[in-house]
């Protein structure tokens, strides 16, 4: 009987059964990923008219594509524009799971980050909205032009007020140790009323040795300069081009300065500035001063950052 069942076409084997199981779905990822011969036949049932068929099919793949992703790179228009197009949950949700491992051209991952935004936000199934939500996440590790995007639907997953949408992005923000108060502050998308001017001069920030007092070369006319002592060293933050070439230094920072003078008594200020940049992995420094807060980026990251926190915040460039 089993070699009854394994001679039978793909499709007769993942017919078998009610859309509560998953039926034969892991013993064909099992063959298929064996005899590479197949996957065009499982890619074929995708697309079959029996919708148990077509749901065993997309997690078969799905499976399959776990340990041999660029198996599936010759279907990637295949896959972004007929098989997106397959209304069915089941379906959505294991194809959301397999594109971030396709390989693809920028033009594909953006028109794949549009689709699976799309999911999020329509979709009636909470699994595929929380499927398109990882996969944009996913994509975004190794496209920084998609970081924004990943980053506003991981707030609105957290405003949600959806169990599974919530757990879904704090699981994603969990490598970032932000704190439940923070993400709170952070994350509420209605303008903060802040405004943060781009200062216009690159910034290094310099390390000295603690005990030789300030050094000559520092200008305190400069726009924005800062000196911190600790026992261990002297941090130097001023512009780029006043610090010698053999003094060690992190150079190559813009900064954002908050305008207005900030009430002691605020908080939260700088979690809504600091956790969107977290999200689209911008790396920041942050100071302040008695009056507002100032928060660094890499020059080369600039206008990525702008744009992010222009979703809460006016930004003066």
């Amino acid at each position: 009987m089993d070699d009854l069942i394994r001679n039978a076409s793909l499709a007769r084997r993942l017919a078998i059964g009610d859309r509560r199981a998953v039926g034969d779905a892991p013993s064909v990822a099992d063959e298929v990923s064996a005899d590479r011969g197949k996957l065009a036949e499982l890619v074929g049932c995708l697309f079959d008219h029996n919708a148990s068929v077509r749901m065993r099919a997309a997690d078969a793949l799905e499976r399959v594509s776990r340990g041999n992703p660029g198996w599936l790179d010759s279907y990637v228009e295949h896959l972004l524009t007929d098989a997106v197009a397959i209304e069915q949950a089941e379906v959505r949700w294991h194809i959301a799971q397999i594109v971030p491992r396709l390989t693809m051209t920028e033009e594909q991952r953006h028109r794949a980050a549009v689709l699976l935004a799309d999911w999020f936000e329509n979709s009636p199934s909470r699994i595929v909205q929380t499927s398109a939500l990882q996969a944009v996440v996913d994509l975004a590790e190794s496209d920084a032009g998609l970081r924004a995007t990943s980053a506003e639907m991981l707030g609105r997953a957290m405003r949600s007020g959806v169990p599974s949408l919530v757990a879904r992005a704090r699981r994603i923000l969990k490598p970032f140790e932000v704190d439940e108060a923070t993400l709170t502050a952070a994350l509420v998308r209605e303008q903060t009323g802040l405004t943060l001017t781009i200062l216009p001069d690159r910034l290094a920030v310099a390390q000295l040795p603690p005990g030789g007092g300030l050094p000559d070369w520092l200008d305190w006319t400069d726009p924005l300069v800062g000196a911190t002592r600790s026992g261990e060293e002297l941090s130097i933050l001023c512009r780029e081009e006043r610090v010698p070439d053999g003094v060690k230094a992190e150079r190559g920072w813009r900064a954002f300065r908050v305008e207005g003078v900030l009430d002691f008594s605020l908080f939260g200020v700088l979690a809504r500035i600091a956790v969107p940049l977290a999200q689209a992995h911008l790396p920041i420094f942050a100071i302040s001063t008695y009056n507002t807060d100032y928060v660094l980026v890499r020059a080369d990251d600039l206008d990525k950052a702008a744009d992010v926190l222009a979703l809460t915040c006016t930004v003066k460039r």
